[in-house]
């Protein structure tokens, strides 16, 4: 099973690396231009990419290099799930990405920049391309995600978090059964997350599906999910 986990990566790596270098620099330009130039057509134009990149890890990522791995389909579904989510709120309008200075932005930026650190990671433990972790894989996606959703406040895609939430949950059993502590990085940075989140629960008097008190009962539970299993796998 590891084997064939680090195989589907290496072929992933192998076959699409020029593609992975374009999306790469599209989300740097596109963070650069959010953060900078703020505008509506960024944000839609963010939300867009944010399907894409949901839709290539479903399709490209878990259809076709991952179809050899156990319950590749069920990932893929889940990634379609995502992409819903974000063409909703690109619709909808409802996450604004109206991002301000400060202390929130500077740690959404951080958790939006962690994903460059997978291949550094990997080559430091020994490992050649193309059987590294890159920017984008699973993982280093949703932390990319999850550093847009800290970066701003106001309402934000409750979906997405949560998603992005049990997926941390998930990539800590990859790190035992699969040999990948790359993956730690987005489980660690789900921790302040999840207390920004509370802060803006305590802010915010806007009205949010599900209830904050479902919300403050997932996330707090979520929290000593998280750093249990981590304690547990190391």
């Amino acid at each position: 099973m590891k084997e064939i986990f680090w195989k589907s990566i290496a072929d992933y790596n192998f076959s699409t690396w020029p593609v992975q270098t374009v999306l790469v620099v599209c989300a740097a330009v596109m963070t650069f231009i959010l953060f900078f130039r703020p505008s509506r057509r960024a944000a839609s134009a963010m939300k867009i990419f944010l399907v894409i990149l949901s839709l290539w890890i479903a399709v490209c990522y878990y259809s076709i290099f991952g179809a050899t791995r156990e319950h590749s389909n069920v990932m893929a579904l889940f990634w379609c799930m995502m992409a819903v989510s974000w063409l909703y709120d690109l619709f909808t309008d409802y996450s604004s990405f109206d991002c301000r200075k400060g202390r929130r932005r500077i740690l959404g930026i951080v958790i939006m920049c962690l994903p460059l650190v997978y291949p550094l990671i990997s080559v430091l433990r020994g490992l050649e391309w193309p059987r590294i972790a890159t920017p984008v894989i699973p993982s280093s996606i949703a932390m990319f995600m999850l550093g847009l959703i800290v970066a701003f406040p106001g309402k934000k895609n409750i979906f997405a978090f949560l998603f992005i939430i049990h997926w941390a949950i998930t990539a800590v059993s990859k790190v035992i059964f699969f040999a990948i502590p790359e993956d730690f990085l987005l489980t660690a940075a789900c921790i302040p997350a999840a207390f920004v989140l509370l802060y803006d629960k305590k802010k915010s008097s806007d009205d949010v599906k599900p209830s904050w008190k479902i919300v403050n009962g997932l996330v707090i539970a979520v929290i000593a999910v998280i750093v249990i299993a981590m304690l547990v796998s190391i």
